[in-house]
Formats: C-alpha cells, structure tokens, sequence
C-alpha cells in the first residue's frame, strides 16, 4: 500500500542519490543504502508514533508550525555541498531531540549495528531523514492550511502501513521508538541463554543456579583483591616519582598566543598509552551522561572520559589539551583503524551535545626518521580526524588542525617507550 510521507521520502533518496550520499560520508553504497532503506520507515513510524499522544501531537504541530523550514532541497543539493549537508542532518538531530528525550542517539546506534555502517555515518543519514521528512510535513500543514487534529489523523491513517515498513531486525532493535513495546537492546553484553534440561524443570534448584551461587563470590572477591591491587599500585608508583624528583607531564594546558607554551595541570591523567591501558588488565567501561539526554559507554579514564567530564564541570580554564590516548591508524597511514572509529564516533556525540565547543586537533611525532616523511603524516593524521568528524555532522568551522612535528615531546626520545607517547594526536579545546 503506497503511503504520502514514505512516498514523498522515496522519492527523494533515490538509489542514484543515495549512491552519491555514501560517498560523500565515505561509506560503501550497499551498507549506505541497507540503512537508509531502514531509515525511511523507521523515522516516519517514530515520529507517527510520538504523535499518538495529545501532548506528542501538540509538540510535534508546535515544531512544525515554529521552525523556519527552507525550501524543500533535493538530496543532490545536501550531497555536493557538505555545508547545506551538515546543516540539514544536524537540524534533523536536534528536532529529533526535541520529539525524544530519552536517547534519540539510540536510533543512529541501532541503525549503524544493523547496516553496517558507522555510528557517524548513521548519525549524519538518520538527521537527513529526519530534516527532509519533518519539511515536507510543515508544507503539507501550510499548503493544506491542516489544525492539529488533522495532523494527528493524517500521521494516524499511514501508522500501521508505515510500521510494517520497517525492517524486522531493524524494528528489534527499535521497540521503544516505533512503539511497539518490544526492543532488543544494542549490543546486549549477558550470558548466553541455557536450555533446562528435563531434570531442570522436574523441581528443585536447577545446575546453572547452583553454579550462579559458586561463581558470584568468586567474581566479587577477585574485584575486591583487583581494587586493592590497583590501590597499592597508584601508591608505589607516585612514592617513587616523589623520591626521585622526577616530573611526570600527564596534562597540560596549552597556549593559543605563540602555540608552544605547555603547563602542567592538576588531577587529571589523560595522557596515558593505550598499551598502558591495556597492561594494567581488563577495560572498564562506565556511563557517561551528555547534555540533551545523550549518553556514552567508555572506557574509564580515556580521552573521550576525561573530555567529557571536564566539559561538565564548567569553567575549566581554557585552552585545554587532552591525548587521544585510544586513538590508531593504519601503518604509515593517515587511515584511521577500525578498531579506533568508535572513539571518534564517541568524540563526535560530545561535539553534537556541545554545539559551541571548539577544538584544534594536532598531530605529534618522535624525533626520528625523516621529517620530511613524519611532519607531513602528523598534519595528514589529524586532518583525517577532522574529516571524520565532519562526515559526521560536525560543522568543520568549529575545527582546525596543525602539524607539531617532533617539536611538542611529551616524554624523552632516547627510549622506545618515550617516543611512543610523542607519537600522539592532541585535541585542544579552545572554546566551550
């Protein structure tokens, strides 16, 4: 059954035009297309959804009646030009933001988990569905001179078509927007589901319980030694920094008047290696929560924790730098890996949920090798962190980006160990 507003959306991301758009965001056009395939009918059935309600329909009408829409442009138009394209998605954002408080970065996880494509990426097309779709509802309430109540019955009459629309492993995913009372949480991290057997359901404790009572305090136990370890560890080592009179640089705050005067800072640690990470035993991940209902999920004490934490605090002096400590790239590349793109994606949702903060992001080599070779790298590396940030959404006046060289050393070069830190990418903040 044909549908006004999927319609009116399939109309506009054609495969053509979809085609363009994946590479304009830098992703192949078959995961691109899976999602936006996906997209279509989610968002128009989530936003049907929302307006079930008296108080969603009044807010959805107050939206539509209030925001100065543009003219409708084609996607060509969002695609060829990366302005009119960041603008579009993060207006659609935002609006979406405004319909779902609670989380509407779900909708672009969700998406990425079941096209393929990246958190960025989904991001920057669920906010292009979103701004296409709510313009052509304002021109269907201008051009039709339509109440809300009439709003409401026009959204109502496609729901049930609109729903069906959506992918099944899509819609698992997305219960809690399509309204369906059903979601499978994103990347659900439990045990794996077991089977009772005959004797399980026969009566008494089932195995797996008694294996549950057997394993819960060891797990307990071995968190408790770990802290305890960890505890005595910190101690050790700040003992002997103290006694040798040794000058650990682990944050600074850098100068925008000549870019080379560096001051060491109080109580944060964000310059530590990710193998330092890595050797002091399993990641911990903890919640983060951003303004506007956002949330991230990493590792404690990254660059992206520390970020985001000093952001809340508010009034932190300023311009401020912090190590992308989780950060890689392929060898002799400026690629970021794969396994790396989350974090960027992590640092892309802190900029959305802090639309005037500003950053400069350098890049840093060891005094090795050629220069010749390493300084143009460093500048390569971190403009390719911009470019990912802008795919993603991010106006790119609010970045830019220099080439330190060996010029910015973090730590000696006489070992291998200190020339691994100096290898690094800095994100400055320079406004908030």
């Amino acid at each position: 059954m044909n549908t006004l507003l999927l319609d009116h959306l399939r109309s506009v991301f054609t495969t053509s035009a979809v085609s363009e758009l994946a590479r304009s965001v830098g992703e192949n056009a078959a995961p691109t297309q899976k999602a936006v395939d996906g997209l279509l009918p989610a968002v128009t059935a989530g936003v049907i959804n929302r307006a079930q309600t008296n108080e969603g329909a009044a807010m959805l009408y107050r939206l539509l009646t209030n925001t100065p829409f543009a003219t409708d442009p084609s996607l060509g138009v969002l695609v060829d030009a990366d302005t009119h394209r960041q603008k579009a998605a993060q207006s659609g954002n935002e609006l979406l933001g405004q319909l779902f408080a609670d989380r509407p970065q779900r909708l672009a996880a969700a998406t990425a988990e079941y096209s393929g494509v990246s958190v960025g990426s989904a991001t920057t097309l669920t906010g292009l569905v979103m701004s296409i779709l709510m313009g052509f509802l304002h021109k269907q309430i201008t051009t039709r001179n339509l109440s809300e109540p009439q709003l409401a019955a026009l959204l109502r009459d496609e729901s049930n078509t609109t729903r069906a629309a959506v992918p099944a492993a899509l819609a698992g995913l997305l219960g809690w927007f399509l309204g369906t009372g059903m979601s499978r949480p994103v990347t659900p991290i439990r045990p794996e589901a077991v089977t009772p057997t005959t004797d399980d359901r026969a009566g008494g404790t089932p195995w797996w319980r008694w294996l549950l009572y057997i394993l819960i305090p060891l797990l307990l136990l071995f968190l408790l030694l770990r802290a305890c370890n960890r505890d005595k560890t910190e101690t050790t080592t700040t003992t002997t920094e103290q006694s040798s009179g040794t000058t650990v640089v682990t944050d600074t705050v850098a100068s925008d008047l000549d870019g080379n005067e560096m001051a060491t800072a109080q109580g944060d640690s964000t310059g530590s290696s990710a193998n330092a990470a890595e050797s002091s035993g399993p990641e911990v991940r903890v919640g983060v929560d951003l303004p506007g209902g956002r949330k991230l999920n990493v590792a404690e004490n990254s660059f992206n924790y520390t970020l985001a934490t000093f952001l809340a605090t508010k009034g932190g002096k300023l311009p401020k730098i912090f190590t992308f400590d989780n950060l890689t790239f392929e060898t002799n590349s400026a690629q970021i890996t794969a396994k790396a793109r989350p974090n960027v994606d992590d640092l892309m949702q802190i900029m959305q949920s802090y639309p005037t903060l500003k950053i400069r992001i350098e890049g840093n080599t060891d005094s090795t090798g050629d220069d010749a070779i390493n300084d143009p790298l460093s500048g390569e590396r971190a403009q390719a962190v911009k470019q990912a940030l802008v795919k993603g959404g991010i106006n790119a006046d609010r970045i830019t980006t220099r080439e330190r060289g060996d010029t910015k050393p973090v730590d000696t070069n006489a070992t291998e160990e200190g020339r691994e830190k100096n290898r690094r990418i800095d994100v400055i903040v320079t406004n908030v």
